[in-house]
């Protein structure tokens, strides 16, 4: 079976930003260049190579650019939660977490009309608390980092569908400053170690960062046409990827704890 390859997106405008205080108001039109340029240059090369991503956005987002998200699930992408204003998911009390999980699932039901089965904590770091929530709420996907790279059953049809850091933009781009053809060799190699051991690979990339760098941008379309000419791998979305874990040999996932 190939190695089941998927993209996804995170962030949508300016939630992150005012989360974190470094802007005290969203950006106005014309002044918000991850919005304007970074998400549709994403949202262009997808759709040249005819992928269906899944996109993580802010509750928050979902009410402040209602018709950017129904524009993204017109082109066959699924819409995640991703917290309300980009929390730091993992400090979160249970109060909390309850609170912006309704608020933020409510808010992009609202928009959509489609109630989203996915959830990515922001930060990447999520609790036992927020996954017994969304099992409640009906999720089928919690997106977040986990320690194991492997598919796990987190109970009824919640499944964990982890991420690597070498999947992530940001961990080469800006944290270890890696030029374009170095990225390219660590995507590869990551992509063939997850072959051997996990069954699949989650990119996620971001508007501000992979959207608004054109070399970037190339090194991205770069890996999709790795991909997709080489049969030992295969695009899917994440919703096939649960799909897949639900209907093959349960040796592929862990069992719930």
């Amino acid at each position: 079976m190939p190695l089941l390859v998927s993209f996804t997106i995170d962030n949508l405008g300016d939630a992150a930003d005012l989360q974190r205080n470094i802007i005290q108001a969203p950006r106005p039109l014309g002044a918000n260049p991850a919005l304007e340029r970074g998400y549709p240059a994403l949202l262009d090369l997808f759709a040249r190579f005819n992928i269906q991503a899944t996109c993580f956005v802010e509750g928050w987002s979902a009410r402040q650019y209602p018709d950017y998200l129904r524009h993204i699930e017109s082109l066959g992408h699924q819409i995640g939660m991703h917290g309300w204003q980009h929390e730091n998911w993992a400090t979160l009390t249970e109060a909390e977490v309850t609170d912006l999980t309704i608020r933020a699932t409510e808010s992009i039901t609202q928009t959509t009309g489609t109630t989203p089965v996915a959830f990515r904590a922001p930060g990447g770091f999520n609790t036992s608390f927020t996954q017994q929530l969304l099992q409640r709420l009906g999720y089928q996907i919690d997106a977040s980092f986990a320690e194991s790279n492997k598919l796990k059953l987190l109970g009824g049809a919640l499944i964990s569908i982890p991420y690597q850091w070498s999947g992530v933009d940001a961990t080469h781009w800006l944290w270890n400053k890696c030029t374009p053809e170095e990225v390219a060799a660590l995507w590869q190699d990551a992509l063939r170690q997850a072959a051997e051991v996990s069954g699949h690979f989650v990119f996620i990339w971001h508007p501000h960062i992979m959207g608004l760098n054109p070399a970037w941008l190339a090194a991205g379309e770069h890996i999709i046409r790795f991909i997709q000419q080489n049969n030992q791998f295969q695009i899917v979305s994440l919703k096939q990827i649960h799909n897949s874990a639900l209907n093959t040999d349960p040796a592929n996932i862990l069992p719930s704890s």
